[in-house]
């Protein structure tokens, strides 16, 4: 009863993860060594972008954690956990200090993964309630 289209988009949203950090991670050395950023929004953007991974990691593992062993409160969690991480990859998208281009639009491929996690969430959810 397990949903195969969730697990499949929660891998694939976790490489997306590890990628996403490690882009956004260059992009803040980049942007704290060009441009006049003031020191302490630097290092509270950097510290909001590891508390974005170690929320995310939890997600994603009880994302598939629930939807494999086909429990409801894992993935309950799960798409509890998905509400600050989309305030915060709505933070990198709109209200950090310098947004470039590429954040802008690896922001927007993330806010639709999980737009689309909570879809087929909602749906595993429905099924293992039957």
């Amino acid at each position: 009863m397990s949903s195969t289209p969730l697990e499949v988009l929660l891998f694939l949203n976790g490489w997306y993860c590890a990628s996403y950090f490690l882009i956004e991670a260059l992009i803040f050395i980049y942007k704290g060594l060009i441009l006049p950023y003031p020191t302490s929004n630097l290092v509270l953007e950097v510290v909001m972008l590891f508390l974005y991974l170690g929320i995310e990691i939890a997600r994603l593992y009880l994302g598939c954690r629930g939807n494999q062993c086909e429990r409801k409160l894992p993935l309950v969690v799960s798409v509890g956990l998905t509400i600050p991480t989309g305030l915060l990859a709505l933070y990198f998208l709109f209200l950090q200090t310098y947004a470039l281009r590429l954040e802008t639009v690896l922001s927007c491929i993330l806010l639709f993964f999980y737009g689309l996690e909570v879809i087929l969430s909602c749906a595993a959810l429905i099924t293992f309630c039957r």
